[in-house]
């Protein structure tokens, strides 16, 4: 029979909290990532909760969201005592007082993901058990994603200035959000998800409309941090419309957001160039690691990410349970 406490963690708890369930060798990262998440504004002391059993912190949890958001919009760093038979009664515990928080600020679902194989910030070993947890939870997966990553600390050399996509990106003319405004840029996203692979994107412009889910999409995208410089159009010498690159920063590196090429334009190398645009700018503002989804179904924007030189770091599950 169990005999824990669920509980919100105290002020002077954040660091015993960051320790739970981490190897030794990743605490210090761990802490790292919740002092920068606090530091934005996506996480708060009073949003973190700890299982707790004979004086002893045996499992965490902690509700996260965009700054410009304000209310939980997913829960991360979820950590049990996997290995015992009771995970699923710990778990649920604790899952249950981040929904309940959730809701009582408003918020209508929250979401959970999960990478494997685990990686840094979160560590999230014992996959099988955990998709146990979510099942019985009632979470649902929204999406697969393959995860890339471009790590200048890493990378083999600097991004290749010489390279074909870079020459025809130099070819492109580019017009920013402020340049053409929302509406144009609404109607280039109506456009580039035309025929997409995203399933996502793809069931979404089913149900809802073409030019609805593309209003939707930009609107969700403008809760990101971004330049407005960064959004841009980008158009033939001849003033065709090729397709956009939309670069976004979270609260702990940047992103590629939302890249695409119209239909009449496809298959000419134009990704290419637009990733090797919207890089490059992403660099240029001092960016040092820039990760980006791309969905499972959507193999040729997977090729593109591993022609630019990025690395394909974890596979992810995006999993939603709602109201």
């Amino acid at each position: 029979m169990t005999s824990f406490v669920v509980r919100p963690i105290k002020q002077e708890e954040w660091e015993k909290f960051a320790a739970i369930g981490c190897a030794p060798e990743h605490v210090a990262g761990c802490q790292r990532y919740l002092e920068q998440m606090l530091a934005a504004g996506s996480m708060r002391i009073d949003w973190c909760f700890v299982a707790e059993e004979a004086g002893q912190l045996i499992g965490r949890i902690a509700s996260w969201t965009l700054p410009s958001v304000g209310k939980p919009l997913d829960f991360v760093l979820l950590d049990l005592p996997w290995e015992r038979e009771d995970y699923v009664a710990i778990g649920s515990a604790l899952v249950h007082e981040v929904v309940a928080l959730a809701r009582s600020l408003g918020g209508e679902q929250i979401g959970h993901v999960l990478d494997t194989p685990a990686v840094s910030p979160q560590w999230q070993h014992h996959p099988e058990r955990r998709q146990t947890l979510l099942a019985h939870l009632g979470f649902q997966v929204e999406r697969k994603t393959d995860r890339f990553e471009w790590n200048s600390a890493v990378q083999a050399g600097e991004l290749d200035s010489r390279s074909a996509a870079a020459k025809k990106a130099g070819e492109l003319r580019y017009r920013s959000l402020a340049d053409v405004g929302q509406n144009a840029f609404v109607q280039a996203v109506m456009r580039v998800s035309e025929g997409t692979f995203d399933q996502f994107i793809r069931e979404e412009r089913e149900r809802l409309g073409a030019l609805e889910q593309a209003h939707s999409f930009f609107t969700e995208l403008q809760r990101m941090a971004y330049e407005p410089h960064w959004w841009q159009l980008a158009y033939t010498p001849g003033g065709e419309l090729v397709g956009l690159i939309m670069p976004t920063q979270t609260p702990g590196f940047a992103t590629i957001g939302y890249i695409g090429v119209v239909p009449e334009q496809r298959g000419k190398g134009y990704v290419h160039a637009l990733l090797y645009h919207g890089t490059r700018m992403l660099l240029d503002s001092g960016a040092t690691v820039i990760r980006t989804d791309t969905d499972v179904d959507n193999v040729p924007m997977a090729q593109a990410f591993r022609a630019a030189g990025y690395d394909h770091f974890t596979s992810r599950s995006e999993y939603l349970v709602k109201g």
